[in-house]
């Protein structure tokens, strides 16, 4: 009885040890079998061929019954009129499709989405994708469902954003019950899923590793391992293998990029600007040297038309709440890009890289003012580059190959002036790439298939065949650019919106505009929706402060 008395207790001493919560012991346990790390899947090819795909906010979208959100409502744009007028006007993006989408179905909207991104050169979106957000699911299920009945060759899938709430099995239960909810709707056989060559759902992540819950006293750095785990659990869930497309959202170390490797296929980064020290030159490297892969990304400006908290990124969702608020207890977050600059070289370092997917940093974020989507301030000049250097990266035809291109790009006043009497308190994020004077400029692009001369005001400068950027010091008053052959004008481009030099609030919007506009906006809008432009400045125009006005062709 003693023996059998001592053996139970002993047994029960053993079964206490290894059944009490213990970190340490149980992080070595999975380690001991760890079959995730560098499983030969993570060298596999990720595409066929070279994609353009953009990040998609899912919920800003324009439809009957289903408005912008506040922070880029066209409603809160002018500076009277309006329960923002305390602010000087709460948005400084006027999305041009809002009225133009504001009677029709979500089918008919989601259709018009798809078929302006394939304008700007897009082949897919990656939907934003968070937890508590269920209702976007509709939205998602009616592109699939309409890219399929009209036979628009665009591709999707999900990205999965900062799910930081609750616990890791909720997350997963959550996301996985949604995700086979559209899987299943659409088919998932449809091949308007961005996959592999071998079938692998391409699943791109921001800030997704907070999908995983690491453990306690995990002070090894095998963090990564958790966060494979947790897709590992998500895969299983689904029902489906995924190519997951890592964020890297700040300036990584070597050491945690190889950690993010060890589990992960392939990387992308979100809004980091070019710089002679770019991270990307080590990211790619790296990738190159892991057998992994590197995915370009680019954007076209970073300027937050959303008023947040001063010191964070806490963001008035309410119109109302942010003119509670007041200008004195609010900011707006910046990147200083250089005009196109930072959208050229991100695109061309891409290109160097031969990668196999560049992303673009974003369609429709209008809040935060990276968006190529139709919109009165960038108007078509970010989509024209975009098609030209996908044509040299795809080895394609451009666009507008037969013709003389010219794309400005300005701010509205130069960085020095006080904005009066709404100015706000701008806070600039990430190291530039290229100094704040640059953007004091007016760049004008030049995609020509033979030489010309290139005027602006009393100054001449001759461009030479393909794509130039040449700058010019930037006047208050009236933007007009001209292209000369043997002194006869071969393009005239008369930019609605003018420089100031009496700003009358804070805005740091990059403006572009080409002489390809109408064209393009023709053939987005069609022929007979009034043309939309930004005449803020523009002192020949009738109305005082009114930013638009319509002009039938």
């Amino acid at each position: 009885m003693q023996f059998i008395s001592y053996k139970a207790g002993m047994l029960a001493v053993i079964a206490l040890l290894f059944l009490s919560p213990n970190p340490k012991r149980e992080r070595d346990m999975l380690f001991a079998k760890d079959e995730l790390k560098n499983r030969a899947e993570l060298s596999l090819p990720l595409t066929d061929k070279k994609l353009v795909i953009a990040h998609c906010m899912t919920n800003i979208i324009r439809y009957k019954g289903h408005p912008f959100e506040d922070s880029c409502n066209p409603d809160y744009y002018s500076p009277t009129g309006n329960i923002s007028s305390p602010l000087g006007g709460l948005t400084q993006v006027k999305i041009m499709s809002d009225s133009f989408l504001s009677g029709k179905t979500l089918e008919e909207a989601v259709e018009f989405e798809m078929r302006s991104a394939i304008q700007s050169g897009i082949d897919g979106f990656q939907f934003y994708y968070t937890l508590n957000n269920d209702s976007w699911d509709d939205i998602i299920k009616a592109y699939l469902r309409v890219a399929t009945k009209k036979n628009i060759d665009f591709k999707f899938t999900f990205c999965i954003s900062h799910p930081s709430v609750s616990t890791e099995a909720i997350r997963i239960a959550s996301f996985a019950g949604r995700m086979n909810s559209i899987l299943d709707e659409a088919g998932r056989d449809n091949p308007h899923w961005l996959r592999t060559p071998d079938g692998r759902l391409i699943l791109y992540m921001w800030y997704g590793e907070q999908l995983a819950d690491i453990p306690a006293g995990n002070t090894e750095g095998n963090d990564q391992y958790f966060v494979a785990k947790a897709y590992e659990k998500l895969e299983k869930a689904v029902t489906e293998k995924f190519a997951c497309v890592y964020s890297i959202n700040e300036q990584i170390s070597k050491e945690k990029l190889n950690q993010v490797l060890d589990y992960f296929p392939a990387v992308w980064i979100w809004t980091l600007p070019y710089s002679n020290n770019y991270i990307g030159e080590m990211v790619a490297q790296q990738c190159k040297k892991r057998d992994r892969i590197f995915t370009g990304s680019t954007f076209p400006g970073f300027y937050t038309s959303k008023l947040l908290k001063k010191n964070s990124w806490d963001m008035y969702h309410q119109a109302k709440d942010a003119v509670q608020a007041g200008i004195k207890n609010t900011e707006r977050k910046y990147i200083v890009t250089g005009l196109s600059w930072n959208f050229r070289k991100l695109l061309e370092f891409a290109m160097q890289q031969d990668a196999p997917i560049i992303n673009i940093i974003t369609w429709n974020d209008y809040p935060e003012g990276h968006h190529l989507a139709w919109e009165v301030n960038h108007n078509d000049g970010f989509s024209v580059l975009l098609n030209y250097y996908k044509s040299k990266w795809q080895k394609k035809p451009f666009i507008f190959n037969d013709k003389d291109v010219a794309i400005a790009f300005y701010k509205k006043y130069h960085h020095s002036i006080i904005p009066s009497p709404y100015n706000f308190k701008l806070v600039d994020i990430e190291k530039p790439g290229i100094a704040l004077s640059v953007e004091d400029s007016l760049e004008v692009i030049t995609i020509l298939n033979e030489k010309a001369d290139l005027v602006v005001g009393n100054k001449s400068v001759q461009v030479l065949p393909g794509l130039q950027c040449t700058r010019f010091t930037a006047i208050a008053g009236e933007v007009i650019i001209l292209l000369k052959r043997k002194g006869q004008i071969v393009s005239e481009t008369i930019c609605p919106e003018w420089i100031t030099d009496k700003p009358y609030r804070t805005d740091r919007l990059t403006y572009s505009y080409s002489n390809q506009f109408l064209q393009m906006y023709r053939e987005s809008f069609g022929k007979d929706y009034p043309v939309l432009k930004s005449t803020e400045y523009n002192t020949r125009s009738n109305d005082n402060h009114v930013t638009l006005y319509q002009e039938k062709k």
